[in-house]
Parts: C-alpha cells; sequence; structure tokens
C-alpha cells in the first residue's frame, strides 16, 4: 500500500469517527464525564487530522505554512 493511500484511509477513519462524535454530542449526552471525554475526543480528532495534513504538506515540498 502506498503511503498516500495508507494517509487517505486514516483520514477516512478520524472522520468518519469524528462526524460520529458531533452526531453523539449534537443528541445529547447525560453523563457531564461522558459530554466532556467525548468533546475531548472531538477536538483530538481534529488534532490530528491537522496535524497529518500539516506532514502531507511538508512531504510534499509546500512550506507556505
Amino acid at each position: 500500500m502506498e503511503d498516500t493511500t495508507a494517509i487517505y484511509l486514516i483520514l477516512k477513519g478520524i472522520r468518519e469517527r469524528r462526524e460520529q462524535l458531533k452526531t453523539v454530542i449534537a443528541n445529547g449526552i447525560h453523563s457531564w464525564d461522558m459530554y466532556n471525554k467525548s468533546v475531548g475526543e472531538y477536538k483530538a480528532y481534529n488534532i490530528m487530522e491537522q496535524e497529518i495534513q500539516d506532514l502531507q504538506k511538508k512531504e510534499d515540498g509546500d512550506t507556505s505554512t
């Protein structure tokens, strides 16, 4: 498997899980601890996606960031 294919599969998984979490959060969570955990996980997926995209840009030689 090529690196770019692996990267896209990882990003796809991250985006799918993030969308699931968004739906769960929007529907409401009865426990404050679960809400905090879900929001934290959602933020972590955002950070992971951004880091992967930044690494891809560096790999591609884009130095505009």
